[in-house]
Parts: C-alpha cells; sequence; structure tokens
C-alpha cells in the first residue's frame, strides 16, 4: 500500500467516523486506490453514503406525516420504515371510513396503538348504538313501532318543502275501539290497534310514511303519489283490512279511510285535514249503510 492509499484509507476512516457522529458527507471519490479491493471498498460506503441520505430524507417526511411521499425502491435500510409507511397509510384510510361512519374497523397491526385505538372505536359503537336507540325511540310509536305524530309532522313539514308532488295523504282510524275497550278492555283495544297498523302496512308502500297519529288515527305520507296512484293503495288496503273486521252483536271493528292529493305546492296541514275530513265521510257512509254504532 503506497502513501496515496494510506492517505485515502485514512480519508474513508474519518469518513465513517463522521457518518457515527451524524455528518453525511456528499460523496467519495470512487477511484484513486492502487489497490482494485479498497476502490471497491470506496464505492460501497459511497453507495452506503447514498442510501442512508435517503433514509434520513424518508424518515423525516414520515415523521412530519407526509404519507404521500413514498419510499425510495432498492435501499434495504428502510425495509421497516416501507412497511410502517404502509400501516399509516392504511390506517388513514380506515380512519376515513370511520370519520364517514364505518365503526367496523379494526387495527391489529401497530402494537400497543392497535389496543387503545379498537377501545376508542368500541366506545364509539356503543355511543352510536345508545343515539340509534334514542333517535329511534323518539320517532316511532311504542305499541305499534310504526313512526309517530312527531315524525310524520317533521316529514311532513320537509316534503312541503321538496318538490315531490304531487302528494297524497290517507287517513285511517279504527272504528269500535272505544267499544272494544270498553267491553272487553284497553289491552284488547291494543290488540286491535296492532293489528290495523299490520294491515295498513300491507297496503303501503315502502317509501311511504306510516305514522300512528292518535289513539286509533293512522295517516299515511305518499310522495309523488297522485289521485290515481293513490286510490290504488287505498284498494289495497280495503281488500287486506277483509281479514281485520270483527263484527259484534251491536257494532263492528273496522278501518274507515280517507285521502286526499296535491297536484302542486302549498301547505300539506290543508290535505291532511281534507283527508281526516273524507275518513269521516267514508266512517259515516258505512255506518248508515249498516245501521251500526261505529266510534
Amino acid at each position: 500500500m503506497d502513501l496515496h492509499d494510506e492517505q485515502l484509507l485514512q480519508y474513508l476512516t474519518d469518513t465513517l467516523a463522521a457518518m457515527l457522529k451524524g455528518v453525511m458527507p456528499e460523496s467519495l471519490p470512487a477511484e484513486g486506490f492502487s489497490d482494485p479491493a479498497l476502490n471497491s471498498l470506496c464505492r460501497n460506503i459511497t453507495a452506503l453514503i447514498q442510501s442512508i441520505v435517503e433514509a434520513q430524507s424518508f424518515i423525516a417526511a414520515l415523521s412530519e406525516g407526509k404519507l404521500e411521499i413514498y419510499p425510495p425502491h432498492r435501499n434495504h435500510l428502510i425495509a421497516p420504515f416501507k412497511q410502517l409507511h404502509a400501516n399509516l397509510l392504511h390506517l388513514t384510510w380506515q380512519t376515513q371510513q370511520i370519520a364517514a361512519g364505518d365503526l367496523n374497523q379494526q387495527v391489529d397491526f401497530l402494537g400497543a396503538f392497535s389496543g387503545a385505538f379498537n377501545s376508542l372505536i368500541a366506545s364509539l359503537r356503543e355511543k352510536k348504538l345508545a343515539e340509534d336507540k334514542l333517535r329511534y325511540v323518539s320517532n316511532h310509536d311504542a305499541l305499534t313501532n310504526l313512526y309517530n305524530r312527531g315524525f310524520f309532522s317533521e316529514e311532513m313539514a320537509r316534503l312541503e318543502q321538496s318538490r315531490r308532488f304531487p302528494i297524497s295523504i290517507l287517513v285511517a282510524d279504527v272504528d269500535g275501539l272505544k267499544n272494544i275497550n270498553d267491553t272487553l278492555g284497553h289491552s284488547a283495544g291494543d290488540h286491535f290497534i296492532q293489528l290495523a297498523a299490520q294491515e295498513l302496512k300491507k297496503g303501503v308502500r315502502s317509501e311511504d310514511i306510516l305514522a300512528r297519529i292518535g289513539g286509533d288515527e293512522f295517516a299515511v305520507l305518499l310522495p309523488d303519489t297522485d289521485a290515481l296512484a293513490a286510490d290504488k293503495v287505498v284498494r289495497r288496503i280495503r281488500e287486506s283490512r277483509a281479514g281485520f273486521i270483527w263484527k259484534h252483536e251491536s257494532w263492528t271493528v273496522n278501518i274507515s279511510i280517507g285521502v286526499a292529493t296535491a297536484e302542486r305546492k302549498g301547505p300539506l296541514s290543508d290535505l291532511l285535514i281534507l283527508a281526516d275530513k273524507r275518513m269521516y265521510e267514508d266512517k259515516s257512509a258505512r255506518k248508515k249503510k249498516a245501521g251500526i254504532t261505529c266510534t
């Protein structure tokens, strides 16, 4: 080894010592030794320095949360950080899914963080279930599981501002319920209310809003429904109620129906009043025809 080789070898030694202290040289001479093995060592150290610089740049970006920066290829020094980068990308996607309402996400690839993350999701899931239950209770009638009057009024106000015209409203009332309550008890009356709800549900469509709005009174919002289509719904209910009718010696349990249609935008409260009026006309006409008491 000549003097020049010794000087270059000392330079390599000093460079490695500086690297251990965090000082990175820009490059090293690839040639210059008389010994080919030393030239090869020099080239490899230069390649190592380049790999370390790339790794430092990528890890710095990763520490700042810059996940859009992808790791350089063929750099084995950052293999563990490549996996961390992939995990963080997936975790970001999972967090976005959670923000969109998907609380079925689970993390199992980040050690202790996974447990904390999954506990958080479990808490959010329990909170959402409680909120959903409260929302259901606030919008539904406990006896029939149909929508209640409050929800019906909210939907009526919403549809009133929409463009889903024509809109029809159907009102139905259980005839003879007072007689049932007086003679057989309120439990029997509740049973007939539930039966009436089931019969009405058979006749309406999935997009219709069926609600119990009073003790023995029901109402249905029929969006995008003209008078002809509304009459078809009424006919289906009347055909279905045949199995509901129950005759007593002096009175009959039945369902009276009235329907009204608005072809253009206007107060739906007026439409509800008209449908209710027609329901009582149906009740009165059947009462006169049968000569029985319908209350």
